[in-house]
């Protein structure tokens, strides 16, 4: 047995061009269909690469070569050669097929059902994807936000979302979210020559309640559109305010990374806000194992504006555990984020943010995950700075 396999690996490597030399056709062929059938993953990539330079690609040889880069755990450039079969032969089963499943493996779901329409419904069932459901995905957060501000007492939110597929194209998602806080501030001593070192303190509740509404339009299966709608009545010391931002935009996505220009704009308490911002999302390896996303934002206020820069690195520690880091540089003070889901609209405007998140997905359906962040924050009435830590706990449940 091993004399076998020997030869075949001598034959392949003496068969093999040397630096400047091109392959033919049937050399290709006859070498990519041997390195498959003995699964040399590493070889099938060489060639590969040597096909490419050549300009020898064909339907067969990518479905080879996207099969060995993912049996590698390379699933953006398993991507990329069954996206080179789709362009090719829209209908092909297996490359619609791994093409779902790499984008599956690299937290692209929606993409992945764009592709199940085409699949048949046994392949669809594999995967777990179904092109209309009414409730596709929940999840919830809580996170309590305590300081170390003498007038800032602990903030509470909370947060509930859920999902609704209406088809391969068109995704719909629905949000409610409260956040609840009590200020202190010192009452003004009456007239007179004697003054209290300690003054009495009153209390200010500061309370809101929001709904969100986002949907996501799937053009084809690298360029999406999304719309959203966040409102919300905030409580302040017995004044009522309103905030209605509106978000428009567009993502593109390649096989290792995805390009994301986004605008937010609407009537933010007592003023207008606009934002413009673009990200990206990137998987050097081609996994989970290490992935980033970076973002660069732009928000005027009124005669304000700010820069702010986020940016997130995730490692895989374990089979089922991943950690991200994150931080937020810039002045936090009317920062939209996460395609309008969250506005920052602090009365005490941030410097920086720095946190990280352990997610534990404990199947294919259920995932936990926690955030810590610190912030260091400004109090303006006393001109001093304080420290915001926040802690947050979360579900994702796939229905």
């Amino acid at each position: 047995m091993y004399r076998i396999i020997l030869s075949i690996l001598f034959l392949t490597c003496i068969t093999l061009p040397t630096k400047g030399q091109s392959m033919s056709y049937a050399e290709i062929d006859s070498i990519s269909y041997h390195q498959y059938l003995i699964g040399d993953w590493d070889g099938l990539l060489t060639t590969m690469r040597l096909a490419e330079h050549n300009n020898s690609l064909y339907p067969n040889l990518l479905l080879r070569g996207g099969y060995a880069a993912m049996m590698k755990g390379n699933h953006s450039l398993s991507l990329k050669y069954y996206q080179n079969v789709l362009q090719l032969n829209s209908y092909n089963e297996a490359a619609l097929y791994f093409a779902a499943y790499n984008n599956i493996q690299i937290s692209r779901y929606d993409a992945a059902v764009y592709h199940a329409k085409k699949l048949s419904i046994d392949n669809r069932n594999k995967l777990g994807l179904q092109t209309k459901k009414s409730v596709e995905f929940a999840d919830a957060e809580i996170s309590i936000k305590p300081n170390n501000a003498a007038y800032r007492q602990t903030g509470t939110y909370f947060r509930a979302r859920f999902n609704s597929r209406i088809n391969h194209r068109l995704k719909l998602t629905y949000c409610f979210a409260t956040y609840r806080q009590n200020f202190l501030e010192p009452i003004p001593p009456p007239p007179g020559p004697f003054r209290n070192p300690n003054p009495a303190l009153r209390t200010l509740a500061v309370g809101d309640l929001q709904g969100y509404l986002k949907s996501e339009y799937y053009i084809n299966a690298k360029l999406s559109l999304t719309n959203a709608l966040h409102i919300a009545n905030t409580n302040f010391d017995n004044n009522q305010y309103r905030t209605a931002i509106f978000h428009a935009g567009i993502k593109y996505m390649m096989p290792s990374a995805d390009v994301r220009l986004e605008i937010n704009a609407g009537p933010l308490l007592d003023s207008l806000i606009s934002q413009l911002a673009i990200s990206s999302t990137y998987y050097p390896l081609g996994n989970l194992n290490f992935y980033g996303n970076s973002r660069l934002s732009y928000q005027k206020r009124t005669n304000l504006s700010h820069l702010n820069w986020y940016q997130m690195i995730g490692f895989k520690l374990h089979k089922k555990v991943w950690l991200e880091v994150h931080g937020t540089v810039g002045e936090i003070k009317n920062l939209i984020d996460h395609e309008s889901l969250y506005i920052y609209d602090a009365l005490d405007p941030g410097k920086y943010r720095i946190g990280s998140s352990i997610l534990i997905p404990f199947n294919t359906r259920f995932t936990l995950n926690t955030n810590y962040f610190y912030e260091k924050k400004y109090l303006t009435p006393q001109n001093t700075n304080y420290h915001l830590h926040s802690l947050t706990l979360g579900f994702t449940w796939k229905i």
